[in-house]
């Protein structure tokens, strides 16, 4: 159920997003090897419910701030 609520919400933003919407696709599109690494972890991050969402998203802001990522 948390599941289908997160596709529902991720399907409701992407819309939203206007500049450089395709930029990351383009990139991952000519490394497939990368495209196939990334979509598994997003799959598995995003199925794995034993930690708490909230906390999921933290975590992943934290380890973005600390590699100078500015996603």
């Amino acid at each position: 159920m948390r599941l289908l609520r997160r596709l529902r919400a991720y399907g409701a933003i992407a819309p939203h997003g206007r500049r450089n919407r395709t930029d990351a696709l383009r990139y991952l599109i000519r490394r497939p090897a990368l495209l196939a690494a990334i979509g598994g972890y997003e799959a598995a991050v995003m199925v794995s419910n034993r930690v708490e969402p909230r906390l999921k998203y933290l975590a992943a802001l934290k380890a973005s701030g600390i590699a100078g990522c500015p996603f």
